[in-house]
């Protein structure tokens, strides 16, 4: 996810740079500056998602992923995942300091969600409160990469 990220706004800078050329050279500077920040910003975000570990959590709190089966997802538009985002947040701020959303993967029908949470009871209640499906709940006992087979 994070070298199509990085990949997507390398390719952008490349398509504003060369369609700026008739444009002044401080202009071209400043939008290739303004990506530059959003890749170091992006990459940021992704190391510290992935200083979260299962094994790194405290002894009250595990990690979870939870699979929402919602029909015709992958057509959902920019504005519908955000409204989606910001009812689970609302809820998550109602809910206190217990439960966290990391991020969450949305494919054709099915939205995969990374929680932390003490436990399953929490993040099923955080669903029902917002009108999200889970229909599974699975603790996250390990997160390998191709960075374990080192």
């Amino acid at each position: 996810m994070k070298t199509l990220k990085i990949l997507f706004l390398f390719i952008m800078t490349l398509v504003i740079t060369s369609c700026a050329d008739d444009k002044k050279e401080s202009n071209e500077d400043s939008i290739v500056a303004q990506l530059q920040s959003q890749v170091e910003k992006l990459e940021a975000e992704n190391a510290a998602l992935a200083m979260v570990r299962p094994e790194a959590l405290a002894k009250n709190m595990n990690m979870y992923v939870i699979e929402r089966e919602i029909p015709a997802l992958g057509e959902w538009t920019a504005e519908d995942l955000k409204g989606a985002s910001q009812t689970s947040c609302g809820v998550l701020k109602e809910m206190g300091s217990d439960i966290h959303w990391l991020h969450s993967y949305v494919t054709g029908d099915k939205m995969y969600c990374v929680y932390l949470a003490p436990n399953e009871e929490m993040v099923r209640e955080h669903a029902k409160k917002g009108g999200f499906p889970a229909n599974a709940v699975n603790s996250v006992g390990a997160i390998i990469s191709p960075e374990t087979a080192k």
